[in-house]
């Protein structure tokens, strides 16, 4: 709640006196967490958006994140994506099976909304691609970055 409260001062003191806040003032000046960043670079990718995509990613590196921690949050993103679709696809509750928390279900709207860019079959192949990444980077076969700008590339080309 307080790094909430210090972005939301932050905007105040930029904008000023009877100010605007652009959304374009929040992207630029709030510092986003890893989970919220994985949005974007999602929704790039859902709109087959590599160059924005892979920027997203690019970013994230050049913060510093660990590219492990990208891999997994990226992993567990893509599995609630299709979780969502298939809760869609049987009509079940999309909250329980995400097990979302009460504070969390926000998130809903913007988990089905990003479903939709996906096909079932393209999100099984994304979770399953990004689980030979993993072994594959374990076993010393090939380097994380180039294995996750591969997977985003091959999505992206594919149609």
């Amino acid at each position: 709640m307080q790094d909430l409260i210090n972005e939301i001062r932050k905007l105040i003191e930029y904008a000023g006196e009877n100010g605007k806040i652009e959304k374009e003032d929040v992207d630029k000046l709030s510092i986003k967490k890893l989970e919220s960043i994985i949005f974007d670079l999602t929704d790039n990718l859902g709109k087959k958006e590599i160059s924005k995509a892979l920027e997203v990613l690019k970013n994230l590196i050049y913060a510093k994140e660990p590219v492990q921690k990208i891999l997994i949050t990226l992993y567990n993103h893509f599995k609630k994506l299709y979780f969502t679709k298939l809760a869609i696809k049987e009509n079940k509750d999309i909250i329980t099976s995400l097990n979302l928390k009460p504070n969390q279900t926000f998130l809903v709207n913007k988990y089905k909304m990003q479903a939709k860019y996906f096909k079932e079959n393209e999100l099984k192949e994304i979770l399953q691609n990004l689980r030979d990444l993993d072994y594959n980077y374990k076993n010393g076969l090939i380097d994380l970055n180039i294995g996750l700008e591969t997977i985003l590339c091959r999505y992206c080309s594919s149609k």
